[in-house]
């Protein structure tokens, strides 16, 4: 080996793992890449309508369709939060502030859960012992209180990534069709058809994707927060919008905000608590059997195993956020090995065995030939 070489491999070293180290560091601004896409490509399409409205003897500007899609998209969320987030912090201000109310009141469900279980049972029933109980939250309140400060500072870089995922998506729109151009003219002519039908239908799938989140979401919040308000629980439209809000989380998302949307109703009364916990088992299963399989049915379709699967390696890699996008990175993937290596090699006649005939090579394959017996002979020359 000479030395030129041996400077040439070195190179390529350095710079694999200069590569490595750079992505390794922007493996945030990735996801918040990533979800500006999604969030895109799931309003690309009400604003390519809003475009072909005809404004007399004008268009509707594409610019102004981008701005009216974000704004309405904002104003949704900003309106939710105004209207959930206050009752849930005032009720866990005070509990900080005192953590022998909480006490109490986790004590006083508990008492009550177990008088429950002992007349249907018959038979005497006991969980954690009350001091256990004062201890616990006692600790758990101390932890929160120290963590308050940091969590503050984090929550001014929250909302700086919230901004970043609006301002990428609107540059995103904007720029789509020249980025799809330069990415098909990496590929040779013949497969860029591909290419642009992969790009298409990866876009398709994750706009369907979100649209149905939303939709199931959506339909989860509004009908727990409905069917509580009318059963006169407390909180009942904070309860709904947790439930929603967690629901977005495949497969285990829903569990999580029924648990803690079971258990805030229950620290202010038990029977509040058992209300929301039937409700939210009774609209889930509307949601598991009905409206999710119909919705999703337009996405990505994807093994339910694969799905858990991808959940828990996203949630493990990147918290929430990974596991979030973990379905259509999964659903990306699964579209880019169909395209490229599953449908050629359908569309290919692989080889097997060999044999001669009058000096003729006879080709045997896996399959029966996609073209004809005679095209398979291969005529020795002269």
């Amino acid at each position: 080996m000479t030395s030129g070489q041996i400077f040439r491999g070195t190179l390529i070293v350095l710079a694999t793992l200069a590569g490595a180290f750079i992505l390794l560091y922007s493996v945030r601004m990735i996801i918040i890449l990533l979800m500006a896409i999604l969030i895109a490509s799931a309003l690309r399409p009400y604003i390519v309508r809003m475009s072909n409205i005809k404004l007399g003897k004008r268009q509707f500007p594409y610019g102004l369709g981008i701005l009216v899609a974000y704004g309405a998209l904002l104003a949704t969320i900003l309106f939710m939060l105004v209207l959930v987030l206050p009752p849930v912090l005032n009720q866990f201000a005070g509990y900080l502030e005192r953590d022998d109310l909480l006490s109490s009141q986790l004590i006083r469900a508990q008492t009550w859960l177990e008088r429950n279980a002992e007349t249907l049972t018959g038979t005497s029933v006991s969980l954690a012992d009350p001091d256990q109980i004062r201890q616990s939250v006692a600790t758990i309140t101390a932890g929160i209180r120290k963590a308050m400060p940091d969590f503050l500072t984090n929550l001014g870089g929250i909302i700086g990534e919230a901004i970043l995922v609006f301002v990428m998506g609107v540059y995103w729109l904007t720029s789509r069709d020249k980025s799809v151009d330069f990415v098909v003219s990496l590929f040779t002519r013949r497969n860029r058809e591909t290419v642009i039908e992969a790009i298409s239908e990866i876009e398709t799938s994750m706009g369907n994707y979100i649209r149905g989140v939303v939709m199931v979401a959506t339909f989860v919040g509004v009908m727990n927060a409905v069917i509580l308000s009318l059963l006169r629980v407390p909180n009942a439209i904070t309860l709904g919008f947790i439930v929603g809000v967690t629901t977005m989380l495949p497969v285990v998302g829903g569990f999580i905000g029924g648990f803690g949307a079971t258990l805030l109703a229950a620290l202010a009364n038990p029977l509040y608590g058992l209300i929301t916990f039937v409700v939210f088992v009774s609209v889930q299963q509307i949601e598991t059997h009905y409206l999710t399989p119909r919705v999703m049915s337009r996405s990505v379709s994807i093994d339910p195993l694969l799905v858990i699967v991808g959940i828990f390696i996203g949630f493990s890699l990147y918290g929430i956020m990974g596991a979030i996008l973990s379905i259509p990175i999964i659903g990306a993937i699964n579209v880019l090995v169909r395209r490229f290596i599953i449908e050629p090699r359908q569309n290919t006649v692989v080889a097997k065995e060999y044999k001669t005939d009058h000096g003729a090579i006879l080709l045997e394959t896996d399959e029966t030939p996609l073209v004809s017996t005679d095209s398979l002979l291969i005529k020795p020359t002269a």
